[in-house]
């Protein structure tokens, strides 16, 4: 194979902490691959190539531009934090240089058009909220060309974290002897294919030339057993679950396995995996849509018979009922909003009449009556971008449907859940009525992994999950927003356009977010623009998406991009939402 590997290593970045294990633990995985047949190109301490993002995407251009290359690795190790549930790694000159860090998010977008067949990024960083605003002005840069090649490849992009989201990636004395300092998720990585398990282990060939080889998708279980047993040995109480994305087949892989470094007995292999969020709702969605379990039997066992209690996932669940509760009985308008949570202070819509009937408070829901413009007989359904203001100074910006109340979810000021329910006296009453045990139940789910960032679709289980939403979207078009994320995220655009295709024929409107992730543009097209809502993500994930998306918002909206409060459904400060009344004052034009 043609294969390739870029190796960052980053200890020190503008005023942070330094690293002590970042290069060296670059230069391990260097090493590494560079004897399983990779050509390394490295960039750290000590090396010949600067350590920048014009410098990495030059490489990666170079490398793209002959059409040759079968494998890209791009690993990285240093600081990194998550912002609006978009991994950024920062570089030297970050973050004073809000262009010198790698928005992992839209380089993974772009990387879907490189023509390389698989493409695996592997982060030992920190995935933590930024603390200060010059953190959170960090918007990185792209490091795949722009510029699709000519290819029949369709890339299969895996990618290994180090913690899942919020969590910090730890450095540990490794051998206290020489006080040598290493990642423990690096080191957990190397290990995968010097002491695996047997059932990790695949052929691949025929006859001599056949190798034991460790497929991408088999490093998932074991990472996420292996790292917090390793805190275990060194008695470290701090939690650390890695995380992962495969979307290769069970036929990819980085290297093979060393019959001189096989640890482990079948026995041993049987080893009960370490349970967290992510195991749980996978299991507890796959449940909901008789979708199959793609996780080992010993860990489904062990999730069906006490795991949820180990974690705080049915807590998140239990929240997104309670407020599904109490916003039901209370739709004596036939379009509007109910706001758990915070007490509402001024609402607005583009294109409809906004009152504020009750402003709420944190113990009473608000509720707020909206009235589409009088239509013609047999028109179809308005559709409208609203603006809330709550009492504290912070909003959001949300989809107004004709025919459907809204039910908000607020935390602290903070959006963390939506949910659209057909008002009782609409059409689509009794169609939600038939329904609703079923739609409540998987949109809590969802809904609560989302939170948690753990919503995930597995390609094998995609087809259970569009069934369901092809049934349940016209009802609830929030489970059609979160699938939308979930395909796009693995690289099923045909799933995320078919969803925006149903979604026209449900509401005779489409969402933003998702829109936008079936690489619509419909600014185009000044009617279609207008079936578009809101003006601007909901999600506030999407706001990352936006350049490479090529998709424009009004721009009082972009400057408010800069006032983003960490929560799933976007949420502006009071300064954002100054610019986000400036939207309404000019009628949403972009």
């Amino acid at each position: 194979m043609n294969k390739a590997a870029i190796i960052i290593g980053v200890n020190q970045t503008g005023g942070l902490p330094p690293l002590k294990a970042a290069v060296a633990g670059a230069k391990q995985v260097g090493q590494w691959l560079e004897r399983e047949g990779f050509t390394v190109y490295p960039f750290g301490d000590g090396d010949s190539r600067p350590v920048t993002t014009r410098a990495i995407y030059e490489q990666i251009e170079a490398l793209i531009e002959p059409g040759t290359l079968e494998q890209l690795v791009l690993f990285f190790s240093g600081h990194g934090f998550l912002n609006n549930n978009t991994e950024y790694w920062l570089l030297p000159e970050a973050p004073a240089n809000p262009n010198e860090a790698i928005n992992v998010a839209e380089s993974v977008e772009l990387a879907r058009w490189c023509g390389i067949p698989n493409v695996v990024l592997i982060s030992d960083a920190c995935r933590s909220l930024p603390q200060s605003l010059t953190a959170e002005r960090v918007r990185g840069s792209l490091i795949f060309p722009n510029q699709p090649v000519s290819s029949a490849a369709s890339p299969e992009i895996d990618r290994f974290f180090a913690t899942l989201p919020g969590q910090v990636a730890l450095e540990l004395v490794v051998e206290e002897s020489v006080k040598r300092y290493a990642g423990i998720f690096t080191d957990c990585f190397l290990q995968a294919y010097r002491r695996p398990d047997a059932a990790m282990i695949r052929r691949v060939g025929q006859g001599p030339a056949a190798l034991e080889v460790v497929p991408n998708r088999q490093l998932k279980e074991y990472l996420r057993r292996e790292v917090p047993a390793r805190l275990t040995r060194q008695n470290l109480t701090v939690g650390q679950l890695p995380y992962a994305i495969v979307e290769s087949g069970e036929e990819v892989y980085l290297a093979p396995v060393r019959p001189e470094s096989l640890g482990f007995s079948a026995t041993e292999a049987v080893t009960r995996g370490i349970i967290d969020v992510q195991d749980v709702a996978e299991v507890a969605i796959a449940e909901a849509i008789a979708a199959p379990l793609l996780l080992p039997a010993p860990m489904q066992e062990l999730i069906n018979t006490g795991g949820l209690a180990q974690t705080d996932f049915q807590a998140a669940v239990d929240r997104v009922s309670q407020a599904q509760a109490q916003g039901r009985g209370h739709y004596e308008t036939r379009t509007g909003l109910t706001i758990v949570g915070a007490e509402v202070a001024e609402a607005k819509a583009l294109h409809m009449a906004a009152q504020v009937l009750f402003p709420g408070d944190f113990a009473t829901p608000a509720f707020v009556r909206l009235t589409p413009e009088p239509t013609r007989p047999g028109g179809s359904p308005q559709v409208s971008s609203v603006i809330l203001r709550f009492a504290g100074g912070s909003g959001t910006v949300l989809a107004a449907l004709e025919n459907y109340i809204a039910t908000v979810l607020v935390d602290q000021g903070r959006v963390v859940n939506v949910s659209y329910v057909p008002s009782d006296n609409s059409p689509l009453w009794a169609d939600y009525v038939a329904e609703q045990d079923r739609l409540e139940k998987l949109r809590a789910l969802v809904a609560a992994a989302a939170d948690h960032g753990v919503f995930r679709v597995d390609r094998q289980n995609a087809g259970h999950l569009a069934n369901h939403i092809r049934i349940l979207k016209g009802i609830d078009p929030t489970l059609g927003l979160y699938a939308a994320y979930a395909y796009a995220e693995v690289g099923l655009l045909d799933q995320v356009r078919s969803l925006l295709m149903y979604m026209g024929l449900d509401l005779a409107a489409g969402l933003f977010d998702i829109a936008m992730l079936a690489n619509e543009r419909a600014e185009a097209n000044v009617e279609a623009a207008s079936r578009v809502v809101p003006f601007c993500p909901m999600l506030a994930q999407g706001w990352s998406l936006l350049r490479v998306k090529n998709t424009k918002i009004p721009v009082a909206a972009e400057r408010a991009r800069e006032h983003l409060l960490p929560a799933l459904w976007t949420t502006f400060d009071p300064t954002g939402m100054n610019y986000i009344m400036q939207v309404f004052d000019e009628g949403g034009i972009l």
